[in-house]
């Protein structure tokens, strides 16, 4: 629920710049959430949402520091940097991330008798394996942004009693955590650019053929000159040649 209010406000009621869900510092928030992350809510309730500023310290900033993108993307006991990341690449970027090998060995737990590691240590430890050093590296460093935030989306200062490491990187553009992300995420294009492509994906209900490369790329110019506000983007995505017209198999 507290994502479709946000989506609610910014693309509907205030028709605002789209990467706001990613970047600014406001929510929608019951009485259960505003204690999860430690904010007033005057009027919450169990049932009741109502808007909410995070602070200007606060750690949260869009739906991807909110309880629902991180329990989402987290195990039900421990978080995880790679199923953030990855989500992050494919659903933000549109970039691919293919399956782990079938034969790789996915266990991450400390031996018996180790001394507990952070998940981060485990990783890194996990990365030594050619077979996995690729994708890791590719989706773990934005991943590690969100360290700070539990399976749950609540805020921890440290994991089994070891300090927390949020750096990490998207293209090789060193980040801080994730409040530095969604600054990042404010002023991105390839975020918006992502965006129109699965928005004409769902609305052709395929995946897009290599002759439609010219028409989403007037898709995606279309949707920055309007402020990426998406009420445009889904009038341009209806009016399109792409989504109004068929070709035929010989056509280019």
């Amino acid at each position: 629920m507290e994502v479709r209010l946000l989506v609610d406000d910014v693309v509907y009621r205030r028709d605002a710049d789209v990467r706001e869900l990613f970047s600014a510092p406001r929510g929608f928030v019951n009485s259960e959430l505003a204690a999860l992350y430690g904010v007033e809510a005057p009027g919450a309730s169990p049932v009741a949402f109502v808007p909410v500023e995070f602070p200007e310290d606060s750690p949260r900033a869009g739906i991807l520091t909110l309880g629902a993108f991180l329990a989402m993307n987290a195990h039900p006991t421990e978080t995880s940097p790679t199923l953030r990341g990855k989500y992050l690449r494919e659903r933000l970027f549109c970039q691919e991330v293919p399956p782990p090998p079938d034969d790789v060995d996915l266990n991450l737990d400390d031996e018996p008798g180790e001394e507990p590691r952070t998940l981060r240590e485990r990783l890194d430890a996990h990365r030594e394996d050619p077979q996995c050093a690729g994708c890791h590296a590719f989706i773990d460093p934005p991943g590690y942004l969100f360290d700070h935030f539990d399976s749950t989306g609540r805020w921890r200062d440290d994991e089994n009693g070891h300090a927390i490491d949020t750096s990490g990187s998207l293209d090789d553009v060193p980040l801080a955590d994730a409040r530095d992300l969604a600054d990042l995420l404010s002023t991105s294009t390839r975020l918006p650019d992502c965006m129109t492509l699965q928005f004409y994906r769902h609305a052709q209900g395929r995946l897009e053929s290599d002759s439609e490369a010219r028409a989403l790329h007037a898709l995606q110019k279309r949707f920055a000159a309007s402020g990426y506000r998406f009420k445009d983007l889904v009038l341009a995505v209806a009016l399109s040649d792409g989504f109004r017209t068929l070709s035929t198999e010989d056509e280019p």
